[in-house]
């Protein structure tokens, strides 16, 4: 082999060896990196076990087993003191936990008591409320002749249903139930329905045609009879 082609191939055995070296040199730090992480989070476990347990037994429950985490012979000595030191601090965190819970659970059972009594007496005002409440809310069917009146063209049941829930949030209206209502205006000759295909259209009958009528859900002003004259001589 001539020298020049053997000086060749060493360069190229020299060039691999050096990325490889690289290559290698920069997986170890790597993986030490790794483990100086994993080694940080299993200590954060371990101090969260050992308080969690200090916890469930300030709150007495003792009777369920979970298994201790095993034991790493290759931790490090100051890890090993600082989890010694953790379970001294969660056992001195459950006496102190338990005495709260304790004197939590007391409070608990006063405050329960007098909120009992409290809401007892606002209890009987409710019905008298509510009756109040339904005194003031206008008819449905004054309400539904109002909107068709104020309107220049025929309105389904469907958009009369959706122009009456915006305007009356409060009120609990569907389809079903004013299509209902506004057909009891059309028997009282207060509302006129048209049908245009499938579709049926209702419009308010106007003023001039209902001098005599009064709209659904008011009443009609009463009438008196006036006495007649007396004769005279």
């Amino acid at each position: 082999m001539p020298p020049q082609e053997t000086t060749t191939l060493k360069s190229q055995y020299a060039d691999k060896v050096t990325a490889d070296l690289e290559l290698n040199t920069a997986e170890q730090e790597r993986i030490r990196d790794e483990i100086a992480s994993l080694q940080e989070r299993l200590t954060a476990l371990e101090q969260d076990h050992e308080l969690l347990i200090g916890m469930r037994a300030a709150l007495g429950d003792t009777l369920a087993v979970v298994p201790g985490p095993r034991a790493d012979k290759k931790a490090p000595t100051s890890a090993r003191a600082k989890g010694r030191k953790t379970a001294a601090s969660a056992t001195t965190t459950a006496t102190v936990a338990k005495k709260a819970a304790n004197k939590a659970s007391a409070n608990k059972t006063t405050v329960v008591k007098k909120a009992t009594v409290k809401k007892a007496t606002p209890a009987k005002d409710a019905p008298k409320k509510a009756a109040t409440s339904g005194e003031t809310r206008a008819p449905l069917t004054g309400l539904i002749h109002q909107h068709l009146s104020a309107q220049k063209e025929p309105k389904t049941a469907g958009e009369i249903t959706q122009a009456l829930a915006a305007a009356h949030p409060e009120r609990l209206l569907n389809g079903n139930l004013v299509r209902t209502t506004t057909e009891r205006l059309v028997a009282r000759s207060l509302v006129e329905r048209s049908k245009q295909g499938s579709t049926v259209y209702y419009t308010a009958v106007p003023s001039e045609g209902t001098a005599g009528e009064t709209p659904a859900g008011t009443e009609a002003p009463a009438q008196t009879e006036k006495a007649p004259a007396a004769a005279t001589a």
